[in-house]
């Protein structure tokens, strides 16, 4: 995977939020989780994260709420998923982005600045600041981000500050993904969607806009170091409370939301989620799914859909 490709991802980071702006406007940061607890959210003392369960009659979905940012191997008990896993037909994964020669074309071009022009010449001095400092306090290299363009330097910035401070986000996925190839078991995603419509949005912004995701990124980053150690442990024992004050929302997907197609498209994650455990409930026996907590608790997510086509759901105690 070439490093442009990585810089993609990081600005696409999950987990997907259900509502958008119509413009990028100046925002405080806000917690992921700030709006994602509903009356569909089950609570018991169960060892290990929550998990849910779908039941159409022989059918049964699994589900599994995966965090923006964990710390990396702090141990959870994954004893009751594991077990779900090892009787089950496929394991099913958030929708995958698709970065075809546009969107990269596009990347390459957006992510550099013009000629002759640094960084810290373009930032202004606050912001200039706090984006070297965070570099600085994580041992990193300056001149790595000098010639990027803002946007794209914070989210390197981002992704490599995360890299030292062992914060992953592509788990629990990555987990069951590895236990599903140990036990042999079929994975899919659930769908797909344009990362070129996403990147797209970047050439669009003001310099206002961009300055205000690029300070709500360094929000993120400060948030996610001081507490994802907190928030894992706490999405460890179930405890979606915490994990819900305590992690923190994709700053630059939340400003690459404006658009209305990009909107149109976030909606779209929900349906393709709940149309593929529908699809799963048609097969006896059990299925997995892990997604994005924001995704399948928040007003109008899959969990509350489900429950409005009257299916069963519950915690199970496996």
């Amino acid at each position: 995977m070439t490093k442009a490709i990585l810089i993609a991802a990081t600005l696409m980071t999950l987990p997907l939020t259900v509502s958008a702006q119509e413009t990028v406007s100046e925002r405080e940061f806000v917690n992921d989780g700030a709006e994602w607890i509903t009356e569909v959210t089950v609570t018991a003392n169960l060892p290990g994260p929550a998990i849910w369960r779908v039941k159409k009659g022989s059918s049964e979905v699994y589900i599994l709420g995966a965090m923006p940012v964990m710390v990396k191997r702090i141990p959870w008990d994954d004893a009751r998923i594991r077990r779900v896993l090892k009787q089950s037909n496929v394991l099913l994964t958030a929708p995958e982005a698709e970065v075809g020669l546009i969107g990269l074309t596009k990347l390459q071009m957006n992510k550099r600045l013009p000629l002759g022009k640094k960084l810290d010449e373009v930032l202004p001095a606050d912001v200039s600041q706090r984006f070297y400092a965070l570099a600085d306090a994580h041992g990193l290299d300056r001149d790595k981000y000098k010639k990027a363009a803002p946007l794209w330097a914070v989210a390197a910035l981002r992704a490599d500050i995360y890299e030292k401070a062992q914060i992953a986000t592509l788990d629990p996925e990555k987990t069951l993904k590895r236990f599903a190839k140990e036990d042999r078991l079929k994975t899919r995603p659930v769908g797909s969607y344009s990362a070129a419509k996403i990147i797209s949005r970047v050439g669009q912004f003001s310099k206002a806009q961009e300055m205000s995701c690029v300070r709500a990124t360094l929000d993120e980053i400060e948030f996610s170091t001081k507490n994802a150690r907190t928030a894992t442990e706490a999405w460890g024992r179930g405890d979606l409370r915490t994990v819900q004050k305590l992690s923190p929302d994709s700053a630059l997907l939340a400003c690459l939301e404006g658009a209305p197609s990009t909107s149109a498209m976030l909606g779209r994650t929900i349906d393709q989620t709940v149309a593929s455990i529908n699809k799963a409930l048609e097969t006896p026996g059990k299925s997995v799914i892990v997604l994005p907590l924001s995704a399948l608790l928040s007003q109008g997510g899959a969990l509350q859909k489900l429950k409005s086509q009257g299916l069963e759901i519950s915690e199970p105690a496996l």
